[in-house]
């Protein structure tokens, strides 16, 4: 016992700084860089740079994990910690997959052809969302780990080390995108019963291995807290009339798009919206329409799905399903992680067609689940790329646990074995340098091509005396921004004219922190705020809004810089 202890420590130990030293090696050649504007509110939340004040707040991710992350500003404002842990959770799930290998009751050598194997294959498909990451991507990588682990344990006891790594593995997923956990669901379920229930075939009596209900009841005890805790941080009217808001405006800019005043102008005559109010919601500006609140947005919300078409007959959206399911499915994009869970399924099923017919029923289950899965995200629109590739990534881990499983056991006796994993190793490593090059040269070009507007943003904290706003067009690709040991997370006074963010209680600390009442009246009024544009010197929507709104008003332009290599051009309204 003592000797499995120190060997089940120590490679947990190993796991973790081979992860690390890889982790160190990615950000070193090619730095961590945000993927989507949404990482980058959230850590502007998280560190204070939203409110002037670190908050847990996140929105998307469980309070509870944000609740810690902006702890650890409060320890130190100028690190990036929610982007080293969003990055740091993608060589997390790494570390638990050679803990597998390295945990072993095997010789040296064999542990160090697992731990090429598991580093080129995790690498491959994780790469270059590691050097580019989203909060999406590094919930999907923890769960496909969780359940890589869990099945490849076999059919034995789930060891309490096993039951650790998953535990934090799985709680950590619910924590980042609680979307993703219910991903893993499926083939934690099948693997569940595959592990604890057995027939006796002496006695012809079905045994229950009751050790093995210890890991799922401490999963959902873990589960259910963060679950409260986050109906607890997000009490009130307040928070309740934001989720409503939140929901319709996923509806209207996620999947339905805005609806158009020429598509019913009584609608929006009803309402008292104009068609320059109209144009406003198109380029997301959401503070310039009045009155725009939770029921204003549910009701875009219907009238955007009216049009959009989004009731058609039962078969309709059945076929579009599987058309949008089948294209994201097959999808090259996405060969990095589901070519290999192919190889594995298929390596997997010659194992199994020896040893182990009976498993194929379960087998068949997990993928007709999994495919349920796809065709039920497809059947309501909602298969976005990091969507699309989570699945792969889940697909992987169960795919990959079911090989390892039966490789173990049927190494000695398949003689094709040995030289099929000593050919993918190579064939994965190969991939991962050649992907390597590719990853850095995107970051590159990320940076040159978004990185100019996190200069932007630092350069109006150092101003404190002017407001800025932007479009949120502006924003949307703020990928370049990098993960950083000596960042600049004061209160930020660069603000986008609405975002999904808006109407939320951060909204209203953000605005009091900055003496804003309004952010039209700001803009119509304030001496001191400045609407900008990137690139082209013209105002765009703004100038026809201004023009409605406002007649007798004029918009100048006031100034001009070039910063990072891009021109700004900074207007402002006069009476």
């Amino acid at each position: 016992m003592r000797e499995n202890r120190k060997r089940t420590g120590a490679a947990a130990a190993a796991s973790v700084l081979l992860a690390f030293i890889f982790g160190l090696a990615v950000y070193q050649t090619m730095g961590f860089v945000y993927a989507i504007a949404d990482d980058v509110i959230m850590r502007d939340i998280a560190s204070g740079a939203f409110t002037g004040m670190p908050d847990g707040h996140l929105i998307f991710v469980q309070y509870a994990l944000g609740w810690l992350i902006s702890r650890l500003y409060l320890i130190n404002r100028s690190v990036d910690w929610y982007g080293f842990f969003m990055a740091g959770a993608l060589f997390l799930s790494l570390a638990a997959i050679l803990y597998r290998g390295l945990a072993a009751e095997k010789s040296l050598r064999w542990k160090c052809v697992y731990s090429v194997g598991a580093m080129g294959v995790t690498l491959t498909a994780l790469v270059a969302h590691a050097a580019q990451f989203e909060w999406t991507i590094s919930a999907a990588s923890l769960g496909a780990a969780a359940l890589y682990l869990y099945v490849s344990a076999g059919r034995g006891k789930t060891t309490v080390a096993d039951g650790v790594w998953i535990w934090l593995l799985l709680i950590l997923t619910y924590g980042i995108r609680s979307d993703v956990f219910f991903m893993v669901l499926p083939g934690f379920g099948l693997a569940f019963l595959w592990k604890t229930f057995r027939k006796n075939e002496n006695v012809k009596k079905w045994e229950i291995n009751r050790r093995e209900l210890a890991l799922p009841i401490l999963v959902f005890s873990g589960i259910g807290l963060l679950f409260l805790t986050e109906k607890l941080a997000y009490r009130g009217a307040d928070w309740a009339e934001f989720q409503r808001f939140q929901n319709a405006r996923s509806e209207v800019y996620d999947y339905a798009g805005v609806p158009t005043y020429e598509g019913n102008p009584e609608f929006f005559e009803e309402r008292n919206i104009s068609s320059e109010e109209v144009r406003a919601l198109r380029h997301y500006a959401l503070y310039l329409v009045d009155g725009m609140d939770a029921g204003l947005m549910e009701s875009l919300s219907a009238e955007a799905q009216r049009q959009a078409g989004a009731e058609p007959g039962m078969m309709a959206k059945v076929k579009a399903a599987v058309k949008l399911a089948a294209e994201q499915f097959l999808s090259p994009e996405y060969f990095t992680a589901s070519l290999s869970a192919v190889i594995f399924l298929a390596l997997a099923a010659l194992l199994l067609w020896k040893r182990e017919k009976r498993l194929f029923l379960p087998v068949l289950l997990y993928l007709c689940a999994h495919g349920l899965l796809w065709l039920a995200l497809g059947y309501v629109g909602r298969l976005p790329e990091r969507v699309a590739f989570s699945l792969h990534l889940v697909m992987l881990g169960a795919c990959g646990g079911l090989f390892t499983c039966f490789c173990e056991k049927e190494e000695d006796r398949c003689a094709w074995l040995r030289p099929a994993v000593g050919l993918l190793c190579l064939l994965s490593l190969g991939t991962v340098l050649f992907q390597w090059q590719g990853a850095k040269a995107g970051n590159q070009e990320k940076l040159a091509m978004d990185g100019s507007f996190q200069t932007f943003k630092n350069a109006c904290k150092e101003d404190t005396d002017h407001l800025y706003f932007i479009e949120t067009y502006m924003a949307e690709p703020v990928g370049g921004a990098r993960v950083t040991v000596n960042g600049n997370f004061s209160l930020n006074r660069c603000l986008t004219l609405g975002d999904w963010y808006t109407d939320s209680p951060l909204d209203q600390e953000r605005f009091a922190a900055l003496g804003i009442d309004s952010v039209e009246q700001t803009l119509l009024t304030e001496q001191n705020a400045y609407l900008v544009v990137r690139d082209v010197e013209e105002p765009g929507f703004f100038a026809s809004w201004l023009a409605w709104k406002r007649p007798e008003a004029e918009l100048t332009e006031e100034e001009s810089r070039e910063i990072d290599g891009r021109m700004y051009y900074f207007y402002q309204v006069q009476e």
